[in-house]
């Protein structure tokens, strides 16, 4: 009985290794080519609320934060699904970007400075978790470069922007 059993665990071992074997093979088999003639689907269209103009892409909305603070509010996830979508059909063409915070100037200088920093990091992170491919670089501007100068509502909220520089 004893034999019975060891000619039972090699007959199990042998077959589990063919096993193995067979699924290796099946795994290392090249993919087959397109047959002569078909075309390669077209690339992804680009979404309509994101451009390249220049040396900036442009989105049509505002990535917008909660106060004070890093942390990117839901509403902004459709453009971020947008412009990671441009990005990844325009490697070519954006091989590198600069994404840079600003802030407005209320507040104190050096607060602006590390929320326009955090901010800019926060934005590399979603694209990034988006699939994005390229080399982003979060850069922060704090109040440095504002838009304009005046202290209305309408003015603070141009000032409050995150931008995006294509670099090589």
């Amino acid at each position: 009985m004893n034999r019975h059993v060891t000619v039972l665990v090699v007959l199990v071992l042998a077959l589990s290794a063919l096993a193995c074997s067979t699924r290796r093979e099946a795994s290392a088999r090249p993919v087959v080519a397109q047959a002569a003639g078909q075309e390669e689907p077209p690339p992804p269209e680009d979404p309509s609320d994101v451009h390249l103009e220049g040396d900036h892409v442009t989105i049509d909305e505002r990535i917008r934060f909660a106060l004070n603070s890093d942390e990117i509010l839901g509403e902004s996830s459709t453009i971020l699904d947008h412009l990671a979508q441009f990005l990844n059909n325009h490697v070519a063409e954006v091989p590198a970007l600069q994404v840079i915070g600003h802030t407005d100037t209320q507040g104190n200088a050096r607060s602006n400075q590390d929320l326009s920093e955090r901010r800019a990091a926060a934005v590399v992170r979603a694209l990034q978790e988006r699939g994005v491919q390229q080399r982003l670089e979060p850069l922060g501007r704090g109040q440095t470069q504002l838009l304009c100068q005046e202290t209305t509502e309408d003015c603070h909220r141009q000032n409050r922007r995150v931008e995006f520089l294509v670099v090589q």
